[in-house]
């Protein structure tokens, strides 16, 4: 049999070769939306990892650029995306994070846009404990103790437990807002502290110097399991 028999005509090339190309311009096009979010969100990491390292508030411009970064991270990205989001409330976060007290009004407007995203990240990682604590953050940060701020504690201490990460900075948040916690919260505060003092001693040495400043080492000190304080060597007397 003829090998030309079974090959296409010439038209059927044609409708072939449009096919593909129809099909190849939305991946094409797909293809260069997530390689453009990706790069815009590096960025945007980028200047939160410089930040962290150098525990300084960034200046208005930089800010500025990393807010655009993450904008655009978002803007580009083909579908929801919770780590783009939660990338962007961080970034939000650190405009005047040192100089702002909380409940400030001029940092007011940065922080909500900062809650505004972790809700969104929340919606696309409903499971993700990590988000959960920043939504806690936030709320710190605007001084709002509400249902939000509480079950933010609550899914973040279920969804992250036994996780360090997530523990250590409840137990901040907890610290912090003590005046405002129900008994409730302050009880889980102490229990994330126990867990800390038991699996990882040397990343609760800075909330013992936290419980200190806020007053609340000799609770501390009667809420905690007395064995596990001694053997760390905390609430021990003088020699």
């Amino acid at each position: 049999m003829s090998t030309h028999a079974s090959a296409l005509p010439p038209a059927g090339l044609k409708v072939l070769s449009v096919l593909l190309l129809l099909l190849a311009l939305p991946l094409g096009y797909l293809g260069f939306t997530t390689f453009v979010a990706a790069l815009s969100h590096q960025q945007a990491k980028l200047f939160l990892d410089h930040w962290g390292d150098k525990k300084t508030e960034p200046s208005v411009q930089a800010w500025q650029v990393a807010v655009d970064a993450s904008e655009h991270a978002l803007s580009w990205s083909p579908g929801s995306n919770g780590a783009y989001a939660d990338t962007q409330g961080r970034v939000y976060e650190w405009y005047q994070v040192q100089s702002a007290p909380f409940g400030d009004s001029a940092a007011e407007l940065a922080r909500r846009k900062a809650l505004a995203a972790y809700r969104q990240s929340v919606e696309s990682r409903p499971l993700w404990p990590y988000t959960r604590v920043q939504v806690a953050y936030a709320k710190l940060r605007l001084l709002e103790f509400d249902a939000e701020f509480d079950t933010a504690l609550v899914r973040a201490r279920t969804l992250g437990e036994g996780r360090v990460r997530v523990h250590a900075p409840l137990v901040e948040i907890g610290m912090i807002a003590w005046p405002s916690l129900d008994a409730e919260q302050r009880a889980a505060t102490w229990e994330s502290l126990a867990l800390l003092l038991r699996y990882a001693p040397r990343k609760a040495k800075s909330l013992q110097v936290l419980a200190q400043k806020a007053g609340l080492y000799p609770q501390l000190c009667v809420s905690l399991d007395p064995d596990l304080l001694k053997q760390r060597g905390w609430c021990q007397p003088a020699p």
